[in-house]
């Protein structure tokens, strides 16, 4: 008589529960008489019909044979709907009555998890083929256990292996998973860059569990810093449930010493020396000291940033300046230009703190003098000396795949900044700059359409000159005069659009076609479509040990509404 226990360990669930015969002892092939019936005993929820469809060896009117009928045991029980399977057989009708009798599997009714805190394991409970209310089918459970390994994967990234199944006779069904953990960390190829540099990126430590997505987020944040050209990971499988990752870096190089001339229509011939490091002797901190000296500019800025004054990621970077330029300015109520040297001397000081994980926001202190001088003897008016002490605000937001050659993404800033008549200052005002950029691979190996749209409104206050919007240059409407004040480069608000079809050259080269659109006006005065200023042009951009080297063609137009060329040089992509 077949023993019940009020728990059933599933190892129907590997198929592996050898069925036996009562009464048939040795699978041999000896006649036991012709088969003159065939009955299923013992299904209560599995319809009889569906039982005898797996019936193919044992037939009416044939011999009853112990092998067959052992193999169509076999062949009910690969059913899966049955914790055992068993045959009797009866003398009937001048011949024998084969007997198959079944023990179902309980009836599902409910499915419960643990091992992984923090899963919801009920989203997938209902995709699952094993439902309640349903009698347990093995081949059924055992496709649910290899979608579920595959789902906590995928969906939550946790690396997992199922390590014991159960079920009673009510019905309940219990999952019970084991996550795989870091045994160890293996940083390789980083020659310059200090270990805790990267270290200080990851969000997971030796002992945790593994988590493909966390991973891969730590390893885009390391890819963010501009340190590395590539970074790969690997796992090895250790003794279970322990995995070895190793994070493979190839280093770029970050620092540069560059000296040349350029000249541009607004500052003339300009001879340069640029001395910067964006990974200052392995330890992340970013250093920068340039002079340019001509003509109509001279100018020293120097600039230091320290990416983690505290263990949770507040950033510290400053800066100090000298300038001298020429400038073009239109005297107020009047339309008519005057040019003048003006001097700024200033610095600034921001703090930044990463928000999440995408984003971070920053508070800015910038203290700016600026002193106008005439450029001719007998001038007679120059714009009057100013004095900013600003606070400003900001937002930022970057989700693209590449720090220099983005294909998918977006960034988004908010900037807003309050003038003060503290400490000095010359006007107080508050003014709000805007900008968003986004980038769309239309097609694999790099052939990418970048857009961004920049603009900027002062709130309220009155803007000094030296605090105007400026538009133009190499940074934001090409083929167009940083600021120049008489095509409508320069006021109180402002407005860019751009797009850049960027494109494989070859490696490490780039070929970008571009267009720019853009205008700035004075408060008071109403944004006029017909004023916004267009220009196109082609650009390179070469990935060089010296940095991403960008160089520009725009063609904009004059003050007489005739195409005009700029060449333009600059470090980095335009947005």
């Amino acid at each position: 008589m077949r023993q019940s226990s009020a728990k059933v360990v599933l190892a129907l669930v590997v198929l592996g529960l050898l069925v036996s015969a009562s009464g048939i002892v040795q699978a041999q092939s000896q006649d036991l008489g012709i088969v003159r019936l065939i009955t299923i005993k013992g299904n209560v929820m599995i319809d009889t019909e569906t039982i005898k469809a797996a019936i193919l060896k044992t037939r009416l009117g044939e011999p009853a044979v112990e092998q067959k009928i052992i193999d169509d045991m076999r062949a009910i029980y690969d059913l899966g709907y049955f914790e055992d399977v068993q045959a009797t057989i009866d003398p009937a009708l001048g011949g024998v009555e084969v007997v198959f009798h079944v023990w179902e599997n309980p009836v599902v009714r409910e499915v419960t998890f643990s091992g992984v805190p923090g899963v919801p394991f009920g989203d997938y409970a209902k995709k699952m083929k094993t439902q309640p209310g349903y009698i347990l089918n093995a081949h059924d459970i055992w496709e649910d256990l290899r979608g579920l390994v595959e789902w906590v994967l995928d969906e939550h990234g946790y690396w997992v292996r199922v390590t014991a199944i159960s079920a009673d006779t009510a019905g309940q069904i219990h999952i019970e998973l084991t996550q795989t953990t870091l045994k160890d960390i293996i940083i390789a190829g980083n020659e310059k860059t200090k270990d805790f540099v990267i270290e200080r990126e990851l969000s997971f430590e030796v002992g945790d569990p593994v988590n493909i997505i966390e991973i891969d987020q730590s390893l885009r944040r390391l890819l963010m810093l501009g340190y590395f050209d590539e970074i790969s990971r690997e796992l090895t499988e250790e003794e279970e449930p322990e995995t070895v990752l190793t994070i493979n870096l190839k280093e770029r190089k970050t620092g540069a010493a560059t000296f040349g001339v350029g000249y541009s229509t607004t500052d003339g011939l300009v001879g340069f020396v640029q001395v910067s490091d964006d990974n200052l002797f392995g330890r992340g901190q970013r250093i920068k000291a340039n002079v340019s000296l001509g003509r109509k500019l001279t100018s020293y800025e120097f600039e230091f940033y320290e990416p983690y004054i505290t263990k949770s990621g507040i950033s510290l970077g400053t800066g100090l300046y000298r300038q001298t330029s020429e400038v073009k300015t239109i005297k107020p109520d009047t339309d008519q230009e005057f040019e003048s040297k003006r001097t700024s001397i200033g610095g600034n000081l921001t703090l930044g703190k990463p928000l999440s994980e995408f984003t971070r926001g920053r508070l800015t202190f910038k203290l700016e003098n600026n002193t106008y001088q005439p450029t001719e003897e007998g001038q007679e008016w120059t714009p009057e000396d100013s004095k900013s002490r600003n606070v400003g605000i900001g937002l930022n937001t970057n989700t693209v795949d590449h720090p220099f050659f983005p294909t998918e993404g977006y960034k988004n800033d908010a900037y807003l900044e309050l003038g003060t008549t503290l400490f000095g200052g010359s006007s107080a005002y508050v003014k709000l700059r805007l900008e968003h950029s986004r980038f769309f691979e239309v097609r694999d190996g790099g052939y990418v359409l970048a857009v961004r749209g920049l603009g900027g409104r002062l709130l309220g206050g009155t803007l000094p000159d030296s605090d105007k919007f400026r538009i133009g240059g190499a940074e934001t409407l090409r083929g167009y005069s940083y600021g120049d004040p008489t095509l409508g480069l320069v006021g109180d608000n402002m407005l860019v659009f751009n797009a850049e079809f960027r494109f494989p050259i070859v490696e490490k080269v780039q070929g970008v076609v571009f267009t720019d659109w853009g205008t700035a006006w004075d408060q008071g005065q109403s944004l006029q479509l017909q004023d916004l200023k267009n220009s196109f042009g082609v650009g390179v951009r070469l990935d060089t040990p010296l940095g991403l080297l960008r160089l520009d063609y725009g063609l904009g137009k004059d003050a007489e509404n005739n195409r005009k060329g700029q060449f333009y040089f600059g470090i980095g992509q335009a947005f």
